[in-house]
């Protein structure tokens, strides 16, 4: 069936752009769309109305009807014809198919354009297929449309001459035209064989239709449809096989021809009685008898005396008595077989209850402007397919007292529904449906859809429907209502926010909220009262309710509740720890902020609870030392507490997030890693520190760090650099030499690392050239290669080298290119600046001693960036006022960055990063740039 309506529903696509059914009653308003010009509008509109008045057989209105709107092809007014009749035209082509003669001609009556048969002609092909239409240009459309498949034939039914005989015959939503003017909805059994003329159109069927021919007859979309009464008239006149296909409006009647049609006679003249015999059965009771029984509610005397199998209004009454009993299959069995438009509706209501719902929704939906029973029962099928909004809305406009308890049922769902949304935090949705049930009938609400619907409007905002549902419930009695009162009046949505209400608000509503606590102990209204007498330093009778506020209380208001608790207790000399002790729960609830909890912590401490302190201090832990001003006295209470490793972690996080931290704050940081000075952390914190001291040219201060720190580690290599680089920055050679010695010695006869001496007499080498020494421990190194490469059968690295190819060693040949070089002691610069451009390479280079943080020398950093093929930044001065926003404008640049790895050791340091650098320089040089 789908396949079918699918098909149906492509081909009007595709050859009328028609998507959906139209209602006759649209037609003027489509129209309009597509025709805008009220002049050229008229007519149609003019045949159009006098199509739909036409009576008694007024073919020239359907002439004229047709002819107006297929005499506008552009306007495409022919598809809304076919709209019209969609569903229909649907239903013929699901059902006729199959009932088709296997071979013969086959005549279609009123075929329009021939849309219809050619859906049907795709189905059957091997039928010949006949057309018969009275509007010349539709019969011209038609046969071009069809081809020569179809033979088409102009004139009305019936009066059409020189026509064959044909093996079917279909008379498909075309006889009621003509006669539609004054139609209700359905006709009764005489009226309809009367207005539509329909034994007397049916006698054209003699001479076109073979005896044993098909006949399929279906009233269409349009009003006054009596299927009953047509299929009666057919029986009478004769007909053979006479079957009803479908049911409701969509119904086709299917019958064989007889050899001579019979005119039956309107009234037939009565015989002579006839009294039954001793064997025969008891004849049929009167309508008027089984009426008064009915009456009477004699249901099962009904039963007794109308046989089942009885047709006409006689089984319309045995399936009243049925329906009355309960028994709704056996009711609606009886019930089609009285062929009554009457009891078509009291069908629909046996599908009802016998929960067909699908079935009977769209007759109900139809027949509920009766209202009664109708309304009824469409709210119980919306109440089975779950529309509670239109069950209980249906259900209330019924009027019926046998609709309450349907009623209180879908009341209830729908407080269900209600609860489940306010506890999933639809607010709005939950707000919209008790308000929905309210404008029904305010009598309507329970107390529960009241309760949520007070909650839902508080959590929103909607202080005025607040105040109303809380109205209606402190009516009730109910405690919500009072406490429902007192927030509306406050214009708070839940107890957390309670604690940014002005005292003298609360005072205007005490009367609510002590009538809550009188009536319930409402958990928040004990809350309110006990902030309300906190503020007004009544600390006794605060910690009274507040207590009982605090049990009752979740989340946030239990939190909020703790809290003021112990500020109460606290005002009441209570003990430290049982005041400490709420806090901790009123945190649990509800966090504290981290200042505060470091406050808790010290007066923990200071109490003499080192648990408890800690407890308080985890969170400040956690959080960091950004929230605080002072951060000394949080790392002492840390360090107390947690030991020293714990402070200096959360020290030299809050020392990461800052790109210039106080220098205070790095001599503490340095403090505190003396414990563990030989981790990766405490070895970065004392660079960053000594890289301070020297941008705030504290020279001095740096080399007593570093004395010291030699002084606790002799034969620290780290320390030993730095301090070598310290003397080289103040000028102190010769203790620099003597500092390069000692490193070159731990490092060739303690730690026999032969790459690590060759670089540190690489430094010495550029100090002092000409040392006579120098050569001596070159030569040793140089024997100790040797006796390493014979060992192991590996390259002597250091064969032949000289003091001059020492120096020079690892460098690449430059070309030009230019290099800017950020940070370093003016030592550094001066003693290296000659050798670089000596490789071939042009130097800028902006030292920390010489070069200071400000506009203008970064300004003329910044112009030279533009033709540098690189930017080199010296470690320790990364994150100085100077490199940041050079490194930030070279990268915008596209200027290759080099950031020395860990802190540079010396001149060694420097050129080696120099040739780890020079390829990036020279793919900038070589794209231009």
């Amino acid at each position: 069936m789908d396949t079918v309506n699918t098909q149906v529903k492509r081909y009007f696509r595709s050859q009328f752009h028609l998507e959906a059914p139209l209602s006759p009653g649209r037609f003027e308003a489509v129209l309009a769309k597509r025709i805008g010009s009220p002049g050229r509008r008229k007519p149609i509109l003019d045949a159009w109305k006098a199509y739909l008045e036409a009576r008694g057989g007024d073919l020239e209105a359907v002439r004229s009807f047709y002819t107006a709107v297929l005499s506008h092809p552009r306007e495409r007014l022919e598809a809304l014809v076919y709209a019209m009749h969609l569903p229909f035209v649907e239903f013929y082509v699901r059902v006729l198919p199959p009932l088709l003669p296997a071979r013969g001609r086959v005549l279609e009556v009123g075929a329009f354009t021939g849309a219809l048969l050619t859906l049907l002609r795709e189905a059957r092909p091997e039928l010949e297929w006949h057309a018969l239409e009275g509007v010349r240009q539709a019969v011209e459309i038609g046969r071009a449309r069809t081809g020569e498949g179809v033979q088409w034939h102009e004139g009305w039914f019936p009066g059409q001459p020189g026509l064959p005989e044909m093996d079917a015959v279909l008379l498909l939503s075309c006889l009621p035209e003509g006669y539609l003017g004054g139609l209700p909805d359905t006709l009764e059994a005489p009226r309809y064989l009367e207005h539509f003329d329909f034994v007397q159109r049916l006698q054209g069927l003699e001479g076109l239709l073979k005896p044993g021919g098909l006949l399929a007859y279906a009233h269409g979309p349009f009003l006054g449809k009596n299927p009953q009464a047509a299929e009666q008239a057919l029986v009478q006149m004769g007909f053979e096989a006479v079957q009803v296909v479908g049911e409701g409006d969509y119904t086709l009647i299917t019958a064989r021809m007889p050899v001579a049609l019979v005119r039956p006679d309107p009234s037939p003249v009565p015989g002579p009685a006839q009294h039954p015999g001793p064997g025969a059965p008891s004849p049929l009771p009167s309508s008027d008898e089984v009426w008064a029984l009915l009456e009477g509610g004699a249901y099962a005397e009904v039963l007794g005396r109308v046989p089942e199998g009885t047709t006409g209004e006689l089984a319309y009454l045995r399936g009243r008595a049925l329906f009355a009993l309960a028994r709704y299959t056996e009711a609606e069995a009886a019930l089609a077989l009285a062929h009554h438009p009457e009891a078509e509706n009291l069908r629909v209501l046996c599908w009802a209850e016998q929960e067909d719902y699908p079935r009977a929704l769209p007759r109900l939906e139809a027949l509920s402007s009766r209202g009664g029973r109708f309304k009824l029962a469409l709210g119980k099928v919306y109440l089975g397919l779950g529309r509670l909004s239109e069950a209980l809305r249906q259900l209330h406009e019924c009027g019926l007292p046998e609709a309450e308890v349907y009623l209180k049922t879908t009341l209830e769902r729908i407080e269900e529904r209600v609860v489940r949304l306010c506890r999933e935090g639809d607010w709005s949705e939950a707000s919209r449906r008790v308000e929905f049930v309210e404008d029904l009938s305010p009598d309507l609400l329970s107390r529960g859809l009241l309760r949520a619907g007070l909650q839902a409007a508080l959590q929103q905002g909607l202080w005025g429907r607040a105040a109303r549902y809380a109205q209606r419930l402190y009516v009730l009695g109910e405690s919500h209502g009072a406490l429902g009162l007192a927030l509306a009046g406050l214009k708070v949505r839940g107890p957390e926010a309670l604690d940014k209400v002005p005292l003298a608000d609360l005072k205007q509503v005490e009367p609510y909220l002590t009538d809550a606590v009188a009536r319930a102990e409402d958990a928040t209204a004990l809350l309110a009262l006990g902030l309300l007498r906190h503020r007004e330093g009544r600390h006794t009778e605060a910690v009274r309710y507040l207590e009982r506020a605090a049990r009752e209380s979740r989340g946030e208001a239990a939190g909020l509740a703790y809290h003021l608790l112990a500020l109460s207790k606290r005002a009441l000399g209570a003990p430290v720890l049982e005041v400490l002790g709420d806090h901790k729960r009123a945190h649990a609830h509800r966090a504290y902020p981290v200042t505060q909890l470091f406050e808790l912590a010290l007066e923990a401490r200071e109490a003499g609870e080192p648990v408890l302190a800690r407890e308080f201090l985890g969170r400040v832990r956690e959080a960091g030392l950004q929230p605080f001003g002072q951060i000394e006295p949080v790392l002492k209470l840390v360090e107390e507490l947690e030991g020293p490793w714990e402070a200096f972690r959360m020290l030299t996080q809050s020392l990461e997030q800052s790109a210039e931290p106080p220098l205070e704050h790095l001599e503490l940081a340095y403090r505190l890693s003396r414990g563990f000075s030989q981790s990766q952390e405490a070895e970065a914190v004392r660079g960053r520190y000594l890289a301070a001291l020297y941008n705030a040219g504290q020279a001095l201060g740096a080399e007593g760090l570093l004395l010291s720190e030699l002084a606790r580690n002799p034969e620290a290599l780290e320390v030993l650099y730095d301090l070598a680089e310290h003397h080289e920055r103040t000028g102190a050679y010769q203790k620099a030499t003597e500092t390069w010695r000692k490193a070159l010695d731990i490092a060739y006869y303690r730690e026999k690392d032969l790459e690590l001496s060759r670089e540190i007499l690489r430094n010495l080498l550029f100090l002092n050239p000409t040392d006579p020494e120098l050569q001596l421990y070159l030569e040793e190194l140089k024997a100790t290669s040797r006796a390493l490469a014979t060992l192991e059968g590996g390259p002597d690295t250091l064969a032949g080298v000289t003091p001059e190819a020492l120096m020079r060693e690892g460098l690449p040949r430059f070309h030009g290119e230019y290099l800017i070089v950020v940070g370093g002691h003016t030592q550094l610069r001066s003693r290296l600046t000659p050798i670089l451009q000596h490789q071939g390479l042009e130097l800028d280079w902006f030292d920390s001693d010489s070069y200071t943080a400000g506009r203008e020398v970064i300004r003329r950093i910044h112009s030279r960036l533009e033709r540098a093929h690189g930017l080199m930044i010296i470690s320790s001065y990364v994150g100085h006022d100077l490199s940041e926003p050079v490194r930030l404008e070279a990268e915008n640049l596209g200027v290759p960055v080099y950031i020395t790895p860990g802190r540079a050791r010396g001149v060694t340091g420097f050129l080696r990063a120099v040739a780890e650098f020079a390829p990036q320089i020279f793919r900038r040089a070589l794209k231009g740039g």
